[in-house]
């Protein structure tokens, strides 16, 4: 500094003066705000300033709730107000679009025209939920199958699918599926190359054929049958973990009295004892639970037909399985005949859970344990 000047410090930055202070914000983090808030209240936020007459547009995600704020949202009192959103909203591109849904008239049209819409944005997670009903309630989704290169994560409940709707070979970035209370009765196959976790609970299956899955480089697996032929699972190598649970399913030919029918030319039968139902799909896995529903509140008498042939078994088992846990309300003959079975191999240790009674006397050395 010269002499004989003075040093003066600068000018404070003069403070904000009333009025939009978040105005002064980038638009992108205002963008970013206005998607955490319900569809509704972004689109009131028009009327704070001039500065923020269309920023509701860009928001970069979409969740629609009821009048009161609740979710799901009647249909009837968000038709309007959802059909204007995505024409005034234009193709701004979207991360998220949540729609849950409930009444007794939902229009499935007005649905599919909220999903393309959210197709043609790229959106990159979506759900759609319908909630409230019995399979027949449930609503016919006939939209050819979903094309995005931007899809990820896909969510819906509550329909029924039909042909290839679930046929994702156009959607090469999805990763995540999850089904809900849907109807697979008319489906032809759910196929995916890129999907890595699928979950499909409380749904219904085709009576008198078996659906593949082909998701070869799936990771996790929820599955849940309720109704129907339990769906045939192709190789999945990269498997990690699978539950899967056989609830109240009615799994056999409409043409037999028990199990297969043994025509090779059904649908719904394995034609010959090379192939399996669900081994083929989860014997990759690393953590696996497979269980089987019971009915309880009503008093019935069942007739069994056939027992447990060790014969019909595989000769071989997966070599990294070492611990089988199996869950039972009591030890019995058939418990018994399945842990001598599993002592035939290099299991370690057969864990019983939630057991009553545990009596098990085996000449393998096989090593059990209760609790």
């Amino acid at each position: 500094m010269p002499e004989g000047k003075s040093h003066k410090a600068s000018p404070a930055a003069a403070p904000l003066s009333g009025g939009d202070r978040s105005g002064a914000l980038p638009d992108e983090i205002l963008h970013r705000v206005l998607s955490f808030l319900p569809a509704q209240q972004a689109v009131r936020t028009c009327v704070l300033a001039r500065h923020w007459l269309h920023l509701w547009k860009h928001a970069t995600g979409l969740r629609v709730v009821g009048a009161d704020g609740k979710e799901p949202a009647l249909f009837e009192e968000i038709r309007e107000f959802v059909d204007s959103l995505i024409i005034l909203r234009g193709s701004s591109p979207i991360e998220r679009f949540e729609v849950k849904v409930a009444g007794a008239a939902i229009d499935v049209r007005n649905l599919r025209l909220w999903v393309r819409h959210g197709m043609m944005c790229n959106v990159q997670v979506l759900r759609l939920k319908v909630h409230g009903g019995y399979a027949s309630q449930m609503l016919p989704f006939k939209n050819p199958s979903l094309a995005s290169s931007h899809l990820t994560k896909l969510e819906l409940r509550g329909l029924v699918f039909n042909n290839d709707f679930l046929d994702f070979s156009r959607c090469p970035a999805i990763q995540h599926l999850i089904l809900k209370d849907c109807s697979f009765r008319n489906a032809e196959r759910i196929s995916s190359q890129s999907l890595k976790h699928l979950t499909i609970k409380r749904s219904e299956f085709n009576l008198s054929s078996r659906i593949p899955i082909h998701a070869p480089n799936l990771a996790s697996l929820e599955l849940q049958v309720e109704g129907g032929r339990t769906p045939m699972l192709e190789r999945m190598p990269l498997l990690v973990s699978a539950d899967v649970l056989i609830s109240g399913s009615c799994d056999y030919c409409l043409r037999s009295d028990n199990g297969d029918c043994g025509d090779e030319s059904c649908k719904g039968c394995i034609p010959n004892d090379t192939l399996s139902v669900l081994l083929h799909g989860i014997s990759e896995a690393e953590t696996l639970s497979l269980g089987s529903g019971t009915i309880t509140g009503f008093k019935v008498n069942v007739k069994m037909s056939g027992r447990f042939n060790p014969k019909k078994l595989p000769s071989t088992m997966p070599p990294h399985l070492k611990i089988v846990q199996v869950r039972c309300g009591k030890v019995d003959k058939r418990v018994l005949e399945v842990l001598e079975y599993l002592s035939k191999f290099n299991i370690s240790m057969v864990s019983l859970g939630n057991t009553l009674t545990l009596s098990i006397f085996l000449s393998s050395g096989l090593r059990c344990c209760g609790n």
